[in-house]
């Protein structure tokens, strides 16, 4: 029971894990938690515009704006500034006029790059912290005047921007005021879930909400060109109608983009009460079926129960098996509790000890050395050994030294860590041979034992249903709880002693109480412990 459970929640943590993993940020993670523009349009036609980022930083050298270099657009973009903005001051960055990948700190740059494009780019030398930024520059004839109004026609973010944004928000101003408010239109392109819209005769404003990276956002502003009476930036065309032709066949598509949206919305929400009602229909019969399952494992219960040793031993003086090795006994020991496994560091001692009484093997001080003890294998026949105790002797045999048939216990740890997986197909060996033993003596019942693990997988499937069932089907969870709850307690009643088995582990946890208590005697009457002591320590102590 206690492997499965070790193995149950090693499970878990692993799964933990890997969630916990797949949220940690990732090395050079860039994310704005605000992104705010204000646009001061100019009667000359050139926009002041000032970029407010306040931005999450993790592991960044360097961080870049970009403009493709459109001449139909606007001419050039001059007068850059970059500051980082701490509290109520702030730190004017140094220009430098060099492309580099990794900008100096406090320093920036604003030039032509190496791919063509206009670029600005500052040292950011941050890691794991929050930092505010203004950028600020001038784009010459970012307004263009037709015969019959002006347009403001700006892309804010591009599709190349890998950096997301909680918010972003901008403001256009323009130099004067519109007579008539409806001769000021605006439309902006971008995110369906944006918005823009006309505050005043002067300013418009615009704003999106979780703006995902990649993703174009720009602005378009008409106006009646009195507006920028000295824009020199003109053409000599009609251009209104369109731009109101264009602007309603992209309004047409956004709003069926936004109509097909809304629709899946709508199909998602009906399919998830369908699928709530309906699994909660089918959570309700398989709660009924579970509550019958539980009636039929209490009555199991009852029909095996918990075996009651049907003596108490303290003490007991003789060997309870004198044929039994120290992993027969071991089996018997740590039987439903660690395990043969976890404790086969001492089932070696324990055999070492047991081959040394049968004349396989001797113990002897290394010379000078008192706490290092010698292994010297005698040259025996191991025809007579139980199979545990062969394949341990096996195993001493490759440790040992050819020539002198001899090792110490530094010597076994060494060859134990070369050799590690030889070192455990012997190890699992031996605990198949001792429950192998153990079976042929009817200490141990396999099928008993195969039961158990079967009840213990309906009990991983029913704490599994019932966690799946916290979140669709609440109706079953309690029953799956319960019913894993009483599949674990009838597969432990599997997983215990006979009566003929309770007695023999009895008489084994009382013989080691006995000799414990001997041998604890046997150091207060003696001021020096031999060897043979030290061994007895290492065999019979581990036992408490």
């Amino acid at each position: 029971m206690k492997k499965i459970c070790n193995k149950i929640l090693l499970t878990i943590i692993v799964f933990i894990g890997i969630i916990l993993i797949s949220n940690t940020s990732k090395a050079g993670e860039l994310r704005l938690k605000n992104l705010d523009y204000k646009v001061q349009l100019n009667s000359d036609g050139t926009a002041d515009v000032t970029e407010n980022w306040r931005i999450y930083i993790e592991d960044t050298n360097t961080l870049f704006k970009t403009f493709e270099i459109d001449s139909s657009k606007y001419k050039e973009i001059i007068d850059v500034k970059v500051r980082e903005i701490k509290g109520s001051g702030s730190i004017d960055f140094r220009k430098i006029n060099v492309e580099k990948y990794h900008v100096d700190k406090n320093c920036f740059y604003a030039l032509k790059n190496s791919k063509g494009k206009f670029e600005i780019a500052w040292g950011a030398h941050a890691e794991d912290v929050t930092k505010t930024y203004e950028i600020t520059y001038k784009i010459v004839d970012a307004v263009k005047n037709y015969t019959d109004c002006s347009e403001f026609y700006w892309q804010f973010v591009s599709t190349e921007s890998e950096i997301p944004a909680s918010k972003v928000t901008g403001t256009i101003i323009l130099p004067n005021s519109v007579s008539n408010k409806e001769d000021l239109k605006t439309w902006a392109h971008g995110p369906l879930n944006g918005n823009i819209k006309i505050d005043s005769n002067k300013q418009v404003s615009f704003e999106a909400i979780d703006f995902r990276a990649n993703t174009m956002l720009e602005a378009r502003v008409v106006t009646p060109n009195y507006i920028f009476a000295n824009n020199i930036n003109k053409v000599n065309t009609n251009k209104l109608q369109s731009i109101l032709d264009q602007e309603q066949k992209w309004a047409d598509e956004a709003n069926r983009k936004r109509e097909e949206i809304r629709k899946r919305q709508e199909m998602m929400e009906t399919g998830i009460k369908i699928f709530f009602i309906v699994s909660n229909i089918i959570g309700v019969l398989l709660a009924i079926v579970i509550i019958k399952k539980i009636i039929k494992y209490h009555k199991e219960l009852k029909e095996h129960p918990v075996l009651k040793p049907e003596m108490k031993l303290d003490y007991f003086r003789d060997i309870p098996d004198e044929e039994a090795t120290p992993a027969d006994a071991g089996f018997l020991y740590y039987f439903k509790s660690t395990g043969l496994q976890y404790n086969i560091s001492k089932i070696i001692s324990a055999t070492m000890l047991d081959l040394c009484l049968k004349g396989y093997l001797s113990f002897e001080e290394v010379a000078g050395k008192k706490d290092q003890i010698k292994v010297t294998l005698k040259q025996k026949q191991t025809t007579e050994l139980p199979e545990d105790e062969k394949a341990i002797y096996i195993l001493l045999q490759e440790v040992a030294n050819n020539e002198t048939k001899s090792f110490t216990m530094k010597d076994f740890e060494k060859y134990a860590k070369n050799h590690s997986s030889s070192v455990l197909r012997r190890i699992n060996r031996i605990e198949e041979q001792a429950k192998k033993s153990q079976e042929e003596k009817k200490n141990y019942d396999k099928v008993s034992i195969n039961t158990y693990h079967n009840w213990v997988a309906k009990g991983v499937g029913y704490l599994f249903l019932g966690i799946f069932s916290v979140i669709f089907m609440q109706v079953l969870a309690i029953p799956a709880f319960i019913a894993a709850i009483y599949s674990f307690k009838v597969g432990s009643r599997y997983n215990q002693l006979t009566q003929k088995r309770s007695k023999r582990k009895r008489r084994v946890d009382g013989t080691k109480e006995i000799y414990v208590r001997v041998f604890i005697n046997e150091r207060k009457r003696s001021t020096r412990v031999s060897i043979m002591g030290k061994i007895f320590s290492i065999c019979y102590c581990f036992w408490n």
